[in-house]
């Protein structure tokens, strides 16, 4: 099954290659149109997006672990517990199954690499609005990762969710995620001045957001 991008592109929905029969249906969510997001997989020029399975754990407490990752987010801590690790596949995969959630690991397409995390860990159909998140393994930091994956799931917000508006957050100091936001095409809407304490220290913390109409203006919101 493929989806058909902006520019025309066409995306695959489901590979044999991934675990599982994962494919894109549509349903009714909150009284608007809603992508099945149960089983989805996206894919990019570089990357795999899907759901995470048992196996991955290892994979993701390698680097969810590293104190890098801990720093710059609001709610991973460090040390991260190994059994956690579990408990938040199995979480992550019932908030998709419900339809409250969508976050999806990051794998290299050529190696099959875990690298990171991203997706919607907050969707409220109610309202057609969804908070994007993501972090990257540091070894991979600055290779455009994290926007490849997150315009993605831009993109798969507002044509296949039909989204109203995605809204993200991230530390004042943590200028990659920042750059992230932006090239994604979030807009910075606001800073809320010690908005969080992290290990100690009060840190600013960064609002963007955008909606369908300003996506759609940008006119190149298509995944590379």
């Amino acid at each position: 099954m493929y989806h058909k991008g902006r520019k025309g592109q066409d995306f695959p929905q489901a590979s044999a290659k991934i675990p599982g029969n994962m494919g894109i249906s549509t349903i009714s969510t909150g009284g608007i149109a809603m992508g099945k997001i149960s089983d989805v997989v996206l894919y990019t020029e570089r990357l795999i997006l899907r759901p995470y399975c048992p196996e991955d754990a290892e994979n993701v407490f390698r680097v969810v672990s590293r104190k890098e990752i801990a720093a710059t987010t609001l709610m991973i801590p460090h040390p991260y517990p190994r059994a956690k690790v579990d408990w938040w596949i199995n979480f992550t995969n019932n908030c998709r199954q419900k339809g409250t959630a969508c976050e999806l690991g990051i794998f290299v397409k050529d190696t099959g690499a875990y690298i990171g995390n991203t997706g919607f860990p907050a969707i409220l159909p109610e309202h057609r609005n969804a908070e994007i998140a993501y972090f990257i393994d540091p070894d991979r930091w600055n290779q455009g990762y994290g926007t490849e994956a997150c315009r993605r799931v831009v993109q798969f917000g507002f044509e296949m969710l039909e989204l109203e508006r995605i809204y993200g957050k991230c530390m004042f100091k943590n200028v990659g995620s920042r750059r992230i936001m932006e090239k994604s095409g979030l807009l910075l809407e606001g800073i809320a001045r010690h908005g969080v304490c992290k290990w100690g220290q009060f840190e600013d913390i960064c609002h963007f957001g955008l909606i369908r109409a300003d996506w759609a203006r940008q006119g190149d919101g298509s995944c590379v």
